[in-house]
This record gives structure tokens, C-alpha cells and sequence, in this order.
């Protein structure tokens, strides 16, 4: 997970008192990981499933017309087979692409990366720490972001701190988004030689504006806490919005929280549910308590019992407690926590084994 500073999470609902939130971010040692754990492609990638090995792994079935010419000239065969999870096809096309002359850096950044996670080839940190110094050496800034991370983890090199801290800032000054945001957060953590707050602010700003959305979630919490920077409500707001646009899911949190307090925004409680709804979709166990206790009192949605209890028990299964509306779920007509049953049964195969743990422990009707 990403680390930056922690923002307390409060959702202040008329007639009833919130309990103390988990924070979803941790700051500072022992807390989360100040670095992404894929950032070198990022942008490129789809969501992935856990890597099985080799002798598992089955490769998509290739296209029609995968060996002739793409649609596109100016396309780029080998990262155009990555994306489509053809690992294979694109180390080859990546080999090939590093291996000419001129030789292409960004080719051997790719080849790092599939090496890097066992795409394709078998997994080798230490080979694909030599293809990102490689990558690195001819100066792309992709590269010398992964070979930073790697050696923040001691992924295939020593461990080096200040290594890694010199090669984000390489990187960073070569516009690299992900780079100046994991030298940000490593500065806030006083880690690699930091400087102030003050100093990572600019760093997390600087990638914000080039759109990363953990760097504007981050800056926003800065703008928020005042922390490195002058408190600014709107300003982190604004910043909020950007990283939720991208439903970057701590941001569709904790902007819905602003927009149902309205702060630093208009107060919209409609809009603010549909935020919670977004990031509860997603997983989130925060986003679906809050949903549920939307649902319990009307509030930016029409009152629905029933969607309260189911969206409370999914929470619950993630160990989000919340006595209040256990309290409320119990309280409910037999008929209505059924239906409530009902809806977690249909929710459980979306939401994989927390739906299915939610429905194992959806309470049986009372007498």
C-alpha cells in the first residue's frame, strides 16, 4: 500500500454519534510502504491477478492477425503485446527492439519489468535489476524509477536508501510522475537523506500536476492538515476531486466525506452517497459503512434497511465494526433482514471472498 500521512475519517450524521474510524493510510515507521509497487507501468497495466508460475501460467489466445503489422505504424509492438498479456511475444520484441542500433531504453525498462514480476520469463529480480541499469544508463526515467524502488526493497541489488532517493530525483527531473511522488512520500517519511515537509510538499505538488492521483491524493491531505504547506479546505477539496476522478479509492472516501460535511466544497449529501457508492464497489470497507449508515437514515439516498444491513455485514466481514448499526441490523423486521440475506447472496460472488464471508456471517432471522 502507498504511505503518506493519515487523515482521520469522521462522518457526522444528525441523531447519532460515529464511533473513532480506522485511518486508511498509515504515516511514519511501521506504517504503510512509501512507494508503489508497480511504477514503472502503472498506466499500462490492468489490474493483475496474483502471478502463478510458469508451468501454470497459459498465455490469451493469440488474434487473428497478432504476427502481421499493426493497424497503427508508429505502434509499438512489444509494449502493445504487454498490455494484452501476450508476455511472451513482447520479450521477444522487446529483446529484439534493446538489441538494435540504436538501441531502445525503453525496450530494456520492459524487459526489466517482465523480469521483475515473472511475466513470461521466470521471475529474476537480480536480471531484471541489470536491465533497469541498463535502461537507466540510457536515460529513461521509467527505469530509473524501478531501479529505485528496487533498491528502497533490496529487490535484486543491496538495499540503498540514498541510492534510491538520488535516482528518483534523476527521474523526477525529467518530469517522471511516479518518481517525484515516491521521492515525496520518502521525504515525509524522513527517509533517503529528506528535507523538510515543506520540500516533499513541492515534490507531490509537482507530480499532482502531472496527473499522478496518489501524488493529488497526498497533496490534498498536506493542503488539508496543513502540513508542509498553509491549510487550505478548498484547495485540498480540489485536489480530492482530481485523485477521486480517478477513482483513486482513499480520494472517493474522503471527498465524499467533504461533500457530505461540505468541506471546502459545496455540501451535496446525494453526491456524497454516490461517492461512497463508487469506492464501496470497490472494496472499500470505510466507503460500505458509511453506505450502510447512508441507507439507515435516509441521507443522501432513500432510506433502505435492507441495503443498510447488506452493505454493514460486507464492511464487517473486512473488520470494520460499527455497534450502532449491528444494533440497527438487529432491530430489523424477519422479513427484512431475509431480504438483507437475500441481497449479500447475490452481492457474494462480486465481491469474491469478503462477499462470501459477509454472507456466512449475516445474523439468522430471530423468532
Amino acid at each position: 500500500m502507498r504511505g503518506v500521512v493519515a487523515v482521520a475519517i469522521a462522518l457526522a450524521t444528525a441523531g447519532a454519534a460515529v464511533a473513532a474510524e480506522p485511518q486508511p493510510r498509515q504515516p511514519g515507521p511501521g506504517g504503510a510502504q512509501p512507494y508503489l509497487p508497480i511504477p514503472s507501468f502503472r498506466d499500462m497495466m490492468a489490474p493483475q491477478a496474483p502471478a502463478r508460475s510458469l508451468e501454470q501460467r497459459a498465455e490469451p489466445a493469440p488474434a487473428a492477425d497478432e504476427d502481421g503489422p499493426p493497424a497503427d505504424p508508429n505502434a509499438d509492438v512489444a509494449f502493445g503485446a504487454f498490455q494484452r498479456g501476450l508476455y511472451r511475444k513482447a520479450f521477444a520484441e522487446a529483446t529484439r527492439r534493446a538489441d538494435a542500433t540504436p538501441p531502445s531504453a525503453a525496450a530494456m525498462t520492459l524487459i526489466g519489468e517482465l523480469y521483475a514480476h515473472g511475466y513470461g520469463v521466470a521471475r529474476k529480480p537480480a536480471e531484471a535489476t541489470r536491465w533497469y541499469e541498463r535502461a537507466a544508463k540510457a536515460g529513461d526515467p521509467k527505469a530509473m524509477t524501478a531501479l529505485a524502488l528496487a533498491k528502497l526493497e533490496g529487490a535484486g541489488t543491496a538495499k540503498d536508501e540514498n541510492g534510491a532517493a538520488a535516482l528518483l530525483a534523476k527521474a523526477g527531473d525529467l518530469n517522471d510522475a511516479q518518481a517525484l511522488y515516491n521521492l515525496g512520500v520518502l521525504q515525509l517519511e524522513k527517509r533517503g537523506g529528506a528535507k523538510s515537509d515543506a520540500d516533499a510538499a513541492k515534490l507531490l505538488k509537482r507530480a499532482a500536476e502531472l496527473g499522478e492521483a496518489a501524488a493529488q491524493y497526498a497533496y490534498a491531505v498536506l493542503l488539508k492538515e496543513g502540513r508542509g504547506v498553509e491549510r487550505d479546505p478548498s484547495g485540498s477539496a480540489e485536489w480530492m476531486r482530481r485523485a477521486a476522478e480517478q477513482d483513486d479509492v482513499s480520494a472517493l472516501v474522503e471527498y465524499a466525506i467533504a461533500t457530505f460535511n461540505g468541506n471546502g466544497v459545496v455540501k451535496n449529501e446525494a453526491e456524497a452517497a454516490r461517492l461512497f457508492r463508487r469506492a464501496a464497489d470497490r472494496g472499500n470497507a470505510i466507503a460500505q459503512n458509511r453506505l450502510a449508515r447512508l441507507y439507515a437514515y435516509g441521507r443522501g439516498v432513500d432510506r433502505d434497511p435492507v441495503k443498510a444491513a447488506a452493505w454493514h455485514r460486507l464492511s464487517q466481514a473486512q473488520g470494520l465494526q460499527d455497534a450502532w448499526l449491528e444494533g440497527f441490523a438487529e432491530t430489523m423486521k424477519p422479513e427484512d433482514r431475509a431480504a438483507a440475506d437475500a441481497m449479500i447472496k447475490r452481492w457474494s460472488e462480486a465481491f469474491g471472498p469478503v462477499g462470501r464471508q459477509a454472507q456466512a456471517a449475516a445474523a439468522p432471522p430471530k423468532p
